[in-house]
């Protein structure tokens, strides 16, 4: 009796047990696991999103890096359209410190033509190319040298578009002593340029060949020296 009597305390104990599910200690262990896994999640998609951000900064960095080189690539030789304004303008003039003959082949790549002329008194060996960017047909650029050194230069065929075409009464404003940028304010910008530079004097003109009021192959040549206009001539303006 007693026997069975404690058996039936024990099986009434062990149906009084609370289920798993109602245990504090069960609903702990899934409350961490829980937030374990939250943050593994949160952890993983920082590192992920610095990972993007990284590969995203070095395509940046290789594209600027490729930009620069192509800039540089740009500046330092003649593009496919020809020898560039640019290029003709960043020719220094001088005797003993112009622009020397092997710093501009490189650039401008072999001339097309070779002669001799005299510029201010001094006998130069000229150069001249016929591919030029931006340009009619029969443009060229023509670089003197003495001594190795550039001592003048000529660019002719340049493109220009005008708002307003030059008149005789345009023209008939040109004063004496009036700079290159005052004429270029009064005029625009000319479709040529040549200028030399000689024992301290330099001379430049300006030429005029589009966009002008007159007869066919009208011309206006402004003549400075030391940048000072000193003589102006004029074709078929009217």
């Amino acid at each position: 009796m007693n026997n069975n009597g404690n058996m039936s305390r024990m099986d009434l104990r062990r149906s009084r047990k609370k289920p798993l599910l109602k245990k504090w200690w069960f609903w702990l262990i899934i409350v961490l696991i829980i937030i374990a896994g939250v943050g593994f999640g949160i952890f993983g998609y920082i590192n992920n999103k610095k990972d993007s951000s990284n590969s995203n900064d070095k395509t940046e960095k290789v594209e600027k890096s490729k930009s620069s080189t192509k800039k540089k690539k740009t500046s330092t030789t003649s593009s496919n359209e020809g020898i560039t304004l640019d290029q003709f303008n960043n020719i220094a003039l001088d005797s003993d410190n112009g622009t020397s003959w092997d710093t501009i082949k490189p650039i401008f790549g072999t001339p097309t033509s070779h002669s001799t002329s005299n510029v201010q008194g001094v006998d130069v060996d000229v150069q001249t190319w016929d591919k030029v960017a931006n340009a009619d047909a029969g443009a060229s650029v023509s670089v003197g040298f003495a001594n190795n050194h550039a001592i003048s230069k000529k660019i002719s065929g340049l493109k220009v578009n005008r708002n307003n075409k030059i008149n005789i009464q345009k023209y008939a404003q040109i004063e004496s002593n009036q700079s290159s940028a005052d004429i270029i304010k009064l005029l625009g910008e000319p479709n040529g340029y040549d200028n030399s530079s000689v024992n301290g004097t330099s001379i430049n003109k300006l030429t005029y060949t589009s966009g002008i009021n007159g007869d066919s192959g009208a011309k206006i040549v402004i003549t400075f020296t030391n940048d000072k206009v000193t003589e102006q001539t004029q074709s078929g303006v009217k």
